[in-house]
């Protein structure tokens, strides 16, 4: 695998603001702490659980959805956080997959699903056909 790219502070902001702009939804941020620990979650289980692309972009998605860190739009954020992460990483990600992750991402902050079940989810949407 190769090094990833991480998604830095001002990529999470930009995400976020173009998702508030697109859906609708408060601005701001709640705790911009939560935010940096959501993104240093992604980093740590990289160097120390030695997770794949899909254990990372679940780290993003679980840790961003999970803070609740943005005043509006924290479920939006996560799903963005992910693909992003995925498309730099050289993974072409599809539309069809909104829907399943989106979905994914109510159970995660309703506490109904793990971040393993969403990296395991994120790995199967990229071994499906299209």
């Amino acid at each position: 695998m190769n090094e990833p790219q991480f998604i830095a502070w001002h990529e999470i902001a930009i995400i976020h603001e173009i998702s508030i702009k697109r859906f609708g939804g408060s601005h701001g941020i709640r705790d911009e702490h939560l935010i940096h620990s959501a993104l240093g979650a992604a980093m740590n289980d990289f160097h120390y659980a030695a997770v794949d692309f899909a254990g990372i972009a679940a780290a993003y998605a679980f840790h961003i959805a999970q803070a609740q860190a943005f005043l509006d739009g924290n479920k939006r954020t996560a799903i963005g956080a992910a693909l992003v992460f995925l498309e730099r990483s050289g993974v072409e990600t599809r539309m069809e997959w909104g829907d399943a992750l989106y979905d994914a991402l109510h159970a995660v902050a309703e506490k109904r699903m793990d971040k393993s079940s969403l990296a395991d989810l994120i790995r199967s949407l990229m071994a499906s056909k299209p």
